[in-house]
């Protein structure tokens, strides 16, 4: 027969086992984008979502293609543009 605290311990510990969140991938590195000077690596996330870190900014990728991601980037600093001369 088995030992009723020893049954519970080892249930315990396959419980948390189960319960501990485990860590997301790390992105993908897929190539860059480079507008003028500046270089901006994309990446895809875990669930195949293409994206470009500007300033620390994730800028989402319009579709999973290298020039999908070079507009994206150029929208995005076009709009901060405009919106730094706003004031």
């Amino acid at each position: 027969m088995h030992r009723p605290a020893a049954l519970a311990a080892l249930l315990a510990l396959a419980l948390a086992a189960c319960a501990t969140p485990v860590a997301a991938p790390a992105p993908s590195p897929l190539g860059d984008v480079q507008i003028g000077t500046d270089i901006y690596p994309i990446e895809a996330t875990a669930n195949g979502v293409w994206r470009v870190k500007v300033d620390g900014h994730p800028v989402i990728c319009s579709k999973p293609v290298q020039e999908a991601c070079y507009w994206s980037v150029r929208h995005y600093l076009t709009a901060q543009q405009q919106l730094d001369d706003l004031g």
